[in-house]
């Protein structure tokens, strides 16, 4: 279904321009549920008919060299890399919560009715991915291999059903239904360095003194990132906290120094 007609790098501008709405959306409180979905289906459309923004992906092909499948120059490959690792720690995860294709997705399939299973160790998925990060850099590094390619990132969206990979991400997505984004929180090699800028992200979901600690938020946030205490590394700007606080306690931008009120 990929056209390849279309340049890459109309996926990379709806990428920066995407991320950058949904900052300034929820900067003026004007996000709400129903422009989260709208950007999700866009950006689930991107994935599918230009195969892009894929910065998972593009990480794995800079890192295997293959400039071809990149569709643009690698050192503007390896800039946009960079700057989406600066628009994390400048402004939280932006572009994994609305605008990764691989993301959009999950986030979708979350919302099918079912039993959630909510795994309340942040170190269980943080620590699977770290793993993984290990071994994407050595196959891709080492031995010239993209662990991606097995994950069935590339052939999902190009829907090659006749690819026994496509079938894993199935799998993925199928486990997605019951568990908020397991790829992004237990597989993405480029989500690792993205959470680890939002760590210290200069704007950000958190309380003011409006919060009366009813306890709301941390119940319904997918990955526990809700506390008052939470470093917000896996906060994808979902905004079901705000969306369940009653007196409108929480608020994206700077938070004091001292953490949440």
């Amino acid at each position: 279904m990929v056209i390849e007609s279309i340049p890459k790098t109309a996926g990379m501008v709806y990428a920066i321009a995407a991320s950058l709405l949904v900052v300034l959306l929820f900067r003026s409180g004007r996000f709400n549920r129903w422009t989260g979905y709208a950007m999700l289906l866009i950006s689930t459309a991107f994935g599918f008919l230009v195969f892009a923004p894929m910065l998972p992906n593009q990480l794995q092909v800079v890192l295997l060299g293959n400039t071809k499948q990149l569709g643009v120059p690698v050192a503007l490959a390896f800039v946009a890399l960079a700057l989406f690792v600066v628009m994390a720690f400048a402004f939280g995860r932006s572009f994994c919560g609305h605008v990764c294709p691989i993301g959009a997705v999950q986030e979708l399939i979350y919302l099918i009715p079912g039993r959630k299973l909510l795994i309340r160790s942040k170190a269980v998925p943080i620590g699977v991915r770290a793993a993984f990060l290990a071994a994407f850099l050595v196959a891709a590094l080492v031995f010239s291999t993209g662990l991606l390619t097995y994950l069935g990132v590339r052939d999902f969206f190009h829907l090659e059903f006749s690819s026994a990979y496509v079938y894993v991400l199935l799998g993925i997505l199928a486990i997605g239904v019951f568990i908020y984004r397991p790829f992004c929180r237990f597989l993405c090699p480029y989500g690792a360095l993205l959470s680890l800028a939002a760590v210290k992200s200069r704007l950000r979901l958190h309380r003011n003194e409006l919060c009366i600690d009813c306890g709301k938020c941390e119940k319904v946030c997918p990955t526990y990132e809700a506390g008052r205490t939470n470093l917000k590394q896996e906060c994808y700007l979902c905004d079901r906290c705000r969306q369940v606080c009653p007196t409108g306690a929480i608020v994206y931008g700077r938070a004091p120094s001292g953490g949440d009120h």
